[in-house]
């Protein structure tokens, strides 16, 4: 993908050296790249989740925030809510008529990306939980042994089977 977007670049360059940074170089540009892929840009068909008319717009956010990554990490987010802030936020989760994308926004600065198998491990090792699961799903995991999180060293996920069976011996 990369070498087909540098050699798009070369076609555009070879017309715009004097200026890469032009508007007309850019629209060549993005011309170039939008020819040579057509409707592959939109694979996921997300434009499909965009509604609108004159006078109103039907988003489906989520749907498109579910298809759409602009890097594909395959990371999956945990909140670690240690702070008062973020506790705060998780209880507006209870709220009737709550925006969850506002309450997800205030959470980021306390999320940690893992690998899904990782936090697969941490919920099934009951070190994390999804809250208020019945009303939003997996959209809101949560660290529950706070002792896994370390300001020096982040989350410990690497074995949660192992902490688990460390916490239970007395």
């Amino acid at each position: 993908e990369i070498a087909q977007l540098a050699a798009d670049f070369a076609r555009m360059a070879s017309h715009h050296a004097d200026d890469l940074l032009s508007p007309a170089a850019i629209r060549d540009y993005f011309g170039e790249v939008y020819w040579r892929k057509g409707d592959g840009l939109d694979g996921k068909q997300i434009m499909r989740d965009f509604a609108l008319n004159g006078t109103e717009a039907d988003i489906a956010y989520r749907t498109i925030a579910g298809k759409f990554q602009m890097i594909e990490s395959g990371m999956a987010p945990v909140i670690v809510a240690r702070e008062r802030h973020a506790q705060a936020a998780l209880e507006r989760l209870g709220i009737d008529g709550v925006r969850p994308g506002r309450v997800a926004r205030a959470l980021q600065p306390y999320l940690v990306q893992v690998p899904p198998r990782a936090r697969n491990a941490l919920l099934a090792n009951g070190h994390a939980c999804f809250a208020w699961e019945e009303r939003f799903g997996d959209q809101f995991c949560v660290l529950k042994t706070e002792s896994l999180y370390r300001d020096d060293t982040g989350l410990l996920f690497e074995d949660p089977e192992y902490l688990s069976l460390e916490n239970s011996i007395t």
